[in-house]
């Protein structure tokens, strides 16, 4: 992880370095199964939550730009076809619909932000993030 991390403790790092290792090994054609349907009452809850925890100030810009630096991968390896496995030999642009790309780029931002606030929230509200993430989560050991 880059800079983003810099305001974040040793586990939420390496809670992160879990996730994008994870997060690598998924090939840019089965991001759309990570695209959640839209955000429902919990997953508002959730992230009212996750708001509360994080505050203002140093932690807030921390998450922020780890976030940034998740979503920023996934744009770039949609827009390239680049450092995503499968597609070194092909060129592929965003597939889909513009609202589809929304809500995968959505659902990854609430899954970042239960991977770093992974001791911080109550269960139902990690679930309500996680939403098609979770499984990648498991597999990824963060528990």
């Amino acid at each position: 992880m880059g800079p983003g991390t810099v305001g974040m403790t040793a586990k939420e790092r390496e809670r992160l370095g879990r996730f994008a290792a994870a997060f690598e090994r998924i090939g840019a054609g089965d991001y759309a199964l990570f695209a959640s349907p839209g955000t429902d009452e919990q997953a508002r809850r959730a992230i009212g939550a996750a708001e509360s925890v994080i505050g203002s100030g140093h932690r807030r810009r921390a998450v922020a730009s780890a976030i940034g630096e998740f979503t920023d991968w996934a744009a770039r390896g949609y827009a390239h076809g680049q450092g995503l496995p499968g597609t070194s030999h092909l060129q592929q642009s965003w597939p889909g619909r513009a609202d589809d790309r929304v809500r995968f780029l959505a659902s990854l931002e609430h899954a970042i932000l239960a991977v770093i606030l992974w001791e911080e929230l109550r269960e139902e509200e990690l679930g309500a993030l996680l939403g098609p993430w979770a499984e990648i989560v498991e597999q990824a050991g963060i528990r």
